[in-house]
C-alpha cells in the first residue's frame, strides 16, 4: 500500500503537521527532525501527492466559474478556452449557474470558505456588490466581458468597437435606414455595443428610430419575435443590427416568412461568430468575438492572481473582426474585416 503522511509521522514519531511543515519546506522545524522526516521519506519512497500539498498551502486547485444561464449561445466556446488553459495547470472548474439570480448565495458561501482559489464570474449582471465583496475578503475575481467599465480585474471584449464595424459595414453598403435587436438593456456589454452602434451613425445619414430598437433575451425565439414585432410596427429598414447570432438566426426567419428578401431588401449583421453563423440561410455576416481567447486570457490572468501577482489597473480588452458572409452586400473590405468571399465594388451611401 502507498506511504502516508501519517505513516511518516508514525515512523518519524512527530505529528502529521509537522511532517505536513517539512513538505512545505516552513522555517519552524527542528533541523535535525526535519532531517530525520526526509530520511525516512527517502528510505520508504513516499511521494507526497499534489494534492495534499496544496491543502497544506491554502489551495483547493478548484476555480468557482458563476456563469449565465448554461444555455448562452457563446458560454461553451468560451469555457472550452478557459478550461484549456485551467486543466493544464492542474486546476478543475466548477460550473455555478447564477443568471436567473439563484443559487447566489450557496457560491458566496462556498467561496467565502475557501473552496474555490479563485473565481471567474462571466457576464455578470446583478452580482458587481456581491464580487466586490469576495474580493474585499481575499478571493481572487477575474470578471469576464462585463463591460469595459468593469472595477474588478476583467478581461473583456471591446464591444462599443464591434458595434463601429457593423454600422461602418452597413453604411458602406448604402442602407441608411436601420433597424437593431440588442440583447438584455441590463448588461453593460450591450449598452456598450448600441453606443459603438449609434456613435458610428451620428453626423450620418443614416437614420435609427426609437421604434426601430428593440430587445430580446439572446435566444433564437427571442429574435424571431423582436423582429416580428419591428415588422409590426411597419417602420421601414433596410439594415439590421442583431446582438447575438442566435437571436440574428430567428430574425432572418421573421424576415423569411415577411417576405423580406436578405440582403436585397434588408441587409442583417449578428454579433459573436457562432459556429451556427455560417450554417444560417443566407450565412451570417457578423462581428466576430474571440470567445475561446477571452476565456484563456481571463483563466491566465485570474491564474496570476492566485500566484501573488498585483491587480491590473485597466480591464483587458480584445478586439473584434468583421466576418463577411451572405446577408449583406458586398462591399470593399474595410481594416478589421475577415472576408469570406472576394471583395466587390464598394457602395457608398451619400452622407
Amino acid at each position: 500500500m502507498r506511504t502516508t503522511i501519517a505513516d511518516i509521522a508514525r515512523l518519524a514519531g512527530v505529528s502529521k503537521a509537522t511532517v505536513s511543515r517539512v513538505l512545505n519546506a516552513r522555517p519552524d522545524v527542528d533541523p535535525a527532525t526535519q532531517q530525520r522526516i526526509q530520511q525516512i521519506m527517502a528510505e520508504t519512497g513516499y511521494v507526497p501527492s499534489s494534492h495534499a500539498v496544496d491543502l497544506a498551502r491554502g489551495r483547493t486547485r478548484a476555480l468557482g466559474v458563476l456563469t449565465p444561464d448554461l444555455r448562452t449561445p457563446w458560454l461553451s466556446e468560451l469555457l472550452h478556452g478557459a478550461a484549456e488553459v485551467m486543466q493544464a495547470d492542474g486546476y478543475t472548474l466548477s460550473l455555478h449557474p447564477a443568471g436567473d439570480g439563484t443559487g447566489w448565495d450557496r457560491f458566496a458561501a462556498r467561496a467565502a470558505a475557501q473552496s474555490f482559489d479563485g473565481v471567474l464570474a462571466v457576464f455578470p449582471a446583478d452580482t458587481a456588490s456581491e464580487l466586490h465583496g469576495l474580493s474585499e475578503r481575499g478571493v481572487p475575481v477575474v470578471v469576464v466581458d462585463g463591460g469595459a467599465q468593469a472595477e474588478l480585474p476583467a478581461v473583456a471584449t471591446d464591444h462599443a468597437d464591434g458595434g463601429r464595424r457593423a454600422a461602418e459595414h452597413l453604411l458602406l453598403a448604402g442602407r441608411l435606414r436601420l433597424a437593431m435587436i440588442t440583447g438584455p438593456s441590463d448588461h453593460a456589454a450591450v449598452l456598450e455595443c448600441a453606443s459603438g452602434f449609434t456613435d458610428r451613425l451620428a453626423a450620418t445619414g443614416a437614420v435609427l428610430r426609437a421604434a426601430c430598437v428593440t430587445e430580446a433575451d439572446g435566444t433564437e425565439q427571442g429574435g424571431y419575435d423582436a423582429a416580428q414585432r419591428l415588422l409590426r410596427a411597419r417602420q421601414f429598414f433596410d439594415g439590421l443590427f442583431v446582438h447575438g447570432d442566435a437571436m440574428a438566426a430567428g430574425a432572418l426567419r421573421a424576415l423569411r416568412e415577411a417576405g423580406r428578401s436578405v440582403p436585397g431588401e434588408v441587409a442583417v449583421i449578428g454579433f459573436d461568430d457562432l459556429p451556427l453563423a455560417a450554417y444560417t440561410h443566407p450565412a451570417l455576416t457578423t462581428v466576430r468575438v474571440p470567445w475561446p481567447e477571452l476565456g484563456g486570457t481571463a483563466a491566465r490572468l485570474l491564474l496570476k492572481l492566485i500566484g501573488g501577482a498585483a491587480r491590473p489597473a485597466e480591464p483587458v480588452l480584445l478586439p473584434t473582426s468583421l466576418v463577411v458572409r451572405a446577408t449583406t452586400p458586398q462591399v470593399a473590405r474595410i481594416p478589421g474585416q475577415r472576408s469570406r468571399r472576394a471583395a466587390g465594388k464598394p457602395v457608398l451611401p451619400r452622407l
